[in-house]
């Protein structure tokens, strides 16, 4: 790896702000809803992080546009009392486009769409790359900061851009190699003790003669 690519994520992420400020301002996540004593077992706020690890490594030198890929959580996500998200909860996304790097010192190119996560009751949370996560990659000294930063050049609801620092590299992340995304909307699960409608609408069965 040259020095130049393995630029600390700190300074990767601040030039994308730089440069981008105003698409950047409208796109990194903040939560709009406050978490109160009756939403914090129920409120997964926006920029909420999570660990995952893509189940099969996706590369500019060998994905193509269309390919699918799934990833699971890396441990829990705790709200309030409750687990929101247990680790091994699994997710999708389609590379959008893809391109190797080839002479002249050109980039691999890479675009990746991550779908919204399901959860089991039945919520919907998406989630992408933001520059909150980049940080926590860089802080835990994952092995996946430098290679995550080079493909997150801006982030856009959906999705996240590879468009990259380094030159002639191709950009790989790779299978089982855990890094960070972030929950990019409030999103509110079902409350813990709350009862499925059709069981409250289910009548008792009638006595045996």
């Amino acid at each position: 790896m040259t020095a130049s690519t393995g630029r600390s994520i700190a300074a990767v992420a601040a030039a994308c702000i730089c440069i981008f400020a105003p698409l950047a301002a409208s796109a990194i996540p903040h939560a709009q809803a406050p978490v109160t004593d009756q939403s914090r077992d129920t409120l997964l706020p926006e920029g909420t992080l999570l660990r995952i690890a893509l189940k099969s490594t996706v590369s500019s030198a060998h994905s193509k546009a269309g390919d699918h890929f799934a990833y699971a959580t890396v441990g829990d996500v705790v709200i309030g009392s409750r687990t929101a998200i247990p680790a091994g909860t699994t997710g999708t996304g389609t590379v959008e486009r893809a391109a190797p790097a080839h002479g002249g010192r050109v980039d691999g190119i890479l675009k990746l769409q991550f779908d919204p996560l399901k959860l089991a009751d039945g919520t919907v949370v998406p989630v992408d790359i933001t520059t909150a996560s980049l940080v926590a990659d860089q802080n835990d000294h994952n092995g996946m900061g430098t290679s995550v930063a080079d493909v997150a050049d801006v982030t856009v609801p959906g999705f996240f851009l590879v468009d990259f620092l380094r030159k002639g590299d191709d950009i790989t992340l790779t299978a089982g190699s855990p890094f960070h995304v972030a929950v990019m909307e409030d999103s509110y699960l079902t409350p813990p003790d709350a009862q499925p409608a059709s069981a409250a609408a289910t009548p008792a069965p009638a006595a045996s003669p």
